[in-house]
């Protein structure tokens, strides 16, 4: 089965990801490649992003607790007012999409595969717009549960508006719920004009009673 699905892969490589079908195909398959034969450690951001595209949660704790902590950490950053180093850190690594992009890039590079989707940034580029659309109606829970944390019960992501940049081609929205029942919403997005990457985003913190307007 795992010879199965890297010649699969191979085939599919070999050519630009430039439609909604390959990219749900590729990462399905990267999915089955990662279940049936688990690195260690679990490269947590290609992971999230398959399961984003497949409309699939995230409920292992093994899987979750390690993101989870640090969402604790930046949630208590935010409401201590202080520590912004720790908010720019979660920004890069996921409204870039720069880790999704070097673990996948690995993950690739393990297996003998075609990196070219990962090293080619128009490639790269082409690849995160079809990705775009398949997550346009979904989104991707990682629940806490019995987890051990001080503030987080579960994560919501959510694609957010599209953007003219094709740095990064769309927002991102995250609901994070609390453990009081409060729930913190993260709209972010990354552009590089002139070439120079930025971060913009906006924090909301909403009472129990009420919910987050669309992004």
């Amino acid at each position: 089965m795992k010879h199965s699905i890297i010649e699969k892969l191979r085939t599919f490589l070999v050519d630009d990801i430039d439609s909604e079908c390959k990219v749900v195909y590729v990462l399905a398959e990267s999915r089955k490649l990662l279940d049936t034969s688990p690195p260690d450690p679990m490269p947590f951001a290609l992971k999230i992003y398959c399961h984003w595209a497949l409309h699939v949660d995230l409920d292992n704790p093994k899987t979750t607790l390690p993101f989870l902590e640090r969402v604790d950490e930046f949630v208590a950053s935010v409401l201590g007012g202080n520590d912004m180093v720790k908010e720019h850190q979660m920004f890069r690594e996921f409204v870039f999409l720069d880790t999704f992009r070097a673990q996948f890039k690995q993950f690739l590079g393990a297996y003998g595969l075609p990196t070219a989707v990962c090293d080619e940034a128009s490639r790269w580029h082409e690849f995160l717009k079809h990705y775009a659309g398949v997550i346009e109606d979904g989104s991707l829970s990682c629940s806490a549960n019995a987890q051990r944390l001080k503030l987080v019960s579960e994560v919501v992501f959510t694609k957010g508006i599209p953007t003219a940049d094709t740095y990064v081609p769309f927002r991102f929205s995250w609901n994070i719920v609390l453990l009081d029942g409060r729930i913190l919403t993260v709209d972010a997005g990354a552009a590089a004009p002139n070439g120079k990457e930025m971060i913009f985003h906006a924090i909301r913190l909403h009472l129990k009673a009420e919910r987050p307007e669309d992004p």
